[in-house]
């Protein structure tokens, strides 16, 4: 029970890990494009270019773990509820 706890914690602890770096990767992408008029030239522009390629995979790779980490709360508490129902069931035999 204890074990499932602190796994849940642990899920729920990266879930909003995973949401506080998407939102800080949103704001740097926000940050770019609001400074983009600072850039000029073909060769910031290749910069400009890396830097979205970077943050959009940055974003996507939050996305999933913070998925992951979602359906692994969900398991981890159901695993907590089976774990209730069995002990329930361990004390009335």
């Amino acid at each position: 029970m204890l074990v499932s706890s602190i796994a849940r914690f642990d899920a729920i602890n990266t879930m909003n890990n995973a949401a506080f770096a998407s939102m800080q990767t949103t704001n740097s992408m926000m940050n770019l494009i609001g400074n983009a008029h600072t850039f000029g030239g073909e060769h910031d522009l290749g910069m400009l270019h890396e830097l979205d390629k970077k943050l959009s995979l940055d974003l996507a790779t939050n996305g999933l773990l913070y998925k992951i980490a979602y359906l692994q709360e969900k398991m981890l508490a159901k695993m907590g509820k089976n774990e209730l129902k069995q002990q329930k069931v361990d004390y009335l035999a």
